[in-house]
Order: C-alpha cells, then sequence, then structure tokens
C-alpha cells in the first residue's frame, strides 16, 4: 500500500518536473504617446536623396518613445548538467497602426527584426547565433540611464538628418554569433562575430550581396566585436571595439562622401549614488575616405517626487568629416530630458523633451539653399506597459 502511494506521488510529480526542464515566456512592451513637434523637426534635413523638404509643426501619436514597442518570446530548456538551450525571437510594432517595424533589419520582409537566436548556456557562459545586440550595446547601455529610451538616447539621435550617424553605430548585426562570459568580480566580456555573406571575394568587379549588413554598416563584409563591463557597487566602467571588413563596389551608407564604416570604439563610466546617479561617455566612428565622427555622451538621473527625472546631453563632432547626410562639417548638440512616475511595476506614464541644436553644423550647398540652420524640438506624453 506505502508503495502504491508513493509511486502515485512520484507520477503525480512527473509533469511538474517536466515544466521546471522547459519553459517559454510571452513577453513585450507597448508603449504610444502623443507628440507634438515643430517646423524643424518635420523638415527633411539629409540631402542623400533629392531635394530637402520643409515641414510645419504638428502633433501626432507616436510609438515607441520610451520604449521600442515589441512582443517576443523566449524560452529555455535544462539539458541536464548544468547546460541550458535558450532562445530569443522578438519583433517590433507601432501601437497607433498596429503594423510590425522591419526597418531595423537589413532584410526588408523580416519579422523579428529586433532579435531572433538561438544558443546554448553553462557555467562558462552563454553562446548564441542570429540577429542580436552588439558587444559595444551591452556595454553601454548600463551608463545611458535611460536604457536607450526617450529622446536622443545614447542609442541613436531623434530625427531626420544625421543619415547613418549614431553613437554607437548598428546596435544590432544579422549572421552573428556572439559569447557573452559568466561574471567574474564584476566583469563581463562580450564578443561577436558577424558574416557580411557577400557571394564574392572584395577583388571582382561585381558583387551580389545575399544577405549582409551593408544596410547598417555600409561595406556588406564581416565585422567582429569585442567590450566589456566592469560593476562594482555603484561604479560602473565599459568600452568597446567594432572593426566592418567592408567589400568593395557595394553601395556605401555614405552617399555624399564616398565612404563606409570602417571601425568605432567606444568607452563610458557611470557612478549611481542611490537616488542619484551621473555617467560619461566618448565614441568614435571612422569612415573610409571621409574622416572620423566623435560623440560626447552624458547622462543622469534623480529619483523625486515619486518618480525619476532623466537627463541625456550627447556633443556631436563631424569637423573632420566630409559628407553627414546634408552636412560637410560642424558640430551640433542634443538634449533629451524626461520624467518618468510608475503607476504600477508593470505601467508608468512620462513626460519627454528633446531639442537638436544644428545652427553649428556646416550644411551642403544643395541643404543651404532649402534649409539654412535649423532647431528640431519635441515634446511628449506618454504611456508605456511592460507584460
Amino acid at each position: 500500500m506505502k508503495k502504491s502511494l508513493l509511486a502515485l506521488a512520484v507520477a503525480a510529480a512527473l509533469p511538474a518536473v517536466a515544466q521546471a526542464q522547459s519553459s517559454v515566456t510571452l513577453y513585450g512592451i507597448l508603449d504610444a504617446s502623443l507628440e507634438y513637434s515643430n517646423a524643424d523637426a518635420n523638415t527633411a534635413i539629409s540631402v542623400i536623396n533629392g531635394t530637402p523638404t520643409v515641414g510645419d509643426s504638428t502633433f501626432r501619436l507616436n510609438s515607441g518613445l520610451g520604449s521600442g514597442s515589441r512582443f517576443g518570446v523566449r524560452g529555455v530548456e535544462d539539458l541536464g548538467g548544468g547546460l541550458k538551450a535558450i532562445f530569443t525571437l522578438e519583433a517590433g510594432l507601432n501601437v497607433d497602426t498596429g503594423q510590425t517595424i522591419t526597418s531595423g533589419s537589413t532584410q526588408a520582409n523580416a519579422f523579428w527584426a529586433r532579435q531572433s537566436w538561438v544558443g546554448l548556456q553553462g557555467g562558462w557562459g552563454q553562446f548564441t547565433a542570429g540577429r542580436q545586440y552588439t558587444p559595444i550595446f551591452w556595454a553601454l547601455i548600463p551608463a545611458d540611464f535611460t536604457g536607450y529610451g526617450w529622446y536622443n538616447n545614447w542609442g541613436g539621435y531623434t530625427g531626420t538628418g544625421f543619415g547613418p550617424i549614431t553613437p554607437q553605430g548598428p546596435v544590432r548585426l544579422d549572421n552573428s554569433l556572439a559569447y557573452k562570459s559568466p561574471t567574474f568580480g564584476g566583469l563581463t566580456v562580450y564578443a561577436m562575430y558577424a558574416f557580411g555573406e557577400t557571394s564574392c571575394s572584395t577583388s571582382e568587379a561585381t558583387c551580389t550581396q545575399v544577405g549582409a549588413n551593408s544596410a547598417a554598416v555600409g561595406g556588406g563584409g564581416d565585422i567582429w566585436g569585442l567590450a566589456a563591463g566592469w560593476q562594482w557597487g555603484g561604479l560602473y566602467v565599459g568600452g568597446g571595439y567594432h572593426q566592418i571588413q567592408s567589400t568593395r563596389n557595394l553601395t556605401p551608407i555614405q552617399n555624399g562622401g564616398g565612404g563606409s564604416l570602417d571601425s568605432i570604439w567606444a568607452i563610458a563610466g557611470s557612478y549611481s549614488f542611490g537616488a542619484f546617479g551621473v555617467s560619461l561617455g566618448y565614441t568614435g566612428l571612422s569612415f573610409s575616405n571621409t574622416g572620423e565622427v566623435t560623440n560626447i555622451l552624458a547622462s543622469a538621473f534623480w529619483n523625486i517626487l515619486g518618480g525619476t527625472f532623466y537627463l541625456n546631453y550627447s556633443y556631436l563632432d563631424v569637423s573632420g568629416f566630409r559628407g553627414v547626410g546634408g552636412y560637410v562639417g560642424g558640430n551640433g548638440n542634443q538634449v533629451g530630458l524626461t520624467y518618468a512616475r510608475p503607476l504600477s511595476k508593470r505601467t508608468d506614464w512620462y513626460v519627454a523633451y528633446g531639442y537638436n541644436e544644428l545652427s553649428a553644423l556646416t550644411p551642403t550647398a544643395a541643404a543651404n539653399t532649402a534649409i539654412g540652420d535649423l532647431n528640431p524640438m519635441r515634446i511628449a506624453v506618454g504611456l508605456r506597459h511592460r507584460f
């Protein structure tokens, strides 16, 4: 009798054990905001494709301002011996229209354009393959207290006119193999190799691209990157380097300058004093035949009045560069200021302000005839829910 009861208890426990060994989670973020933008913000200041157009001030319903709206599926299976299989599929979407966002990938029809990878995880770290975030992305995000959110964050400046210029270059890469180490004494190391996947060698007269990263980096060649981040209490220090092995005869991202992105390096540090924190970063992007672009980045937060104030500031220097979109040199300032207040653990509301001071940039002749000095400004009120 006792044996029968024991067997019954074991049998009843088996489904629970199986469930614990494998799990799949559906998750996402829905972020919608009402935004006002002035006329300068709605003027197309990039002259890569045709004549610039002058805009007007307007109100619009926006999506993904605080965090890119998304839905995804992540899973883990215990393979035994400390080894696990892991995966993530993540798609972007516009809350205001219900459309999926495919522009983040180099493939126009990509559905899982944000993330799509599978891998193994163990005591030695994790190894993953697919479309995923870059080493510099992981190294810089702890120092951007907004988590790459709202206006003019460390992941990218707000608005058109910067062409391909972002503070850290591409934040995701297709066809990539990535490694993340365990954390030892607060130190984590990241490495990646992304295959350009061209169908010919660089010495041939023409190349057929079969799924490369050219839309993100302009060369279609392989990319490798290394980065590291060290956390010790409230102090964080991180940095990284990406090298792009550009191939010839593929359309570069800089039509005006005729050069493609060759390398990126970044370094950042931050310190949190409990309810307050400050950070500082510096990045450099080198382009073949067209010079360099550098960015000085700053971020701060302050917990007060039941919510959090965030400040992001950046100084963009293109004085040593020829042909950034509609610009041939100069510098510009970007500011993002946000107050966010939680309504629950999963939901918050926010007020965000963004400003780009572009008058010090030197426009090309084509841009100057239609635009002149621009100071784009945006302000939004939004609601963000995580599930």
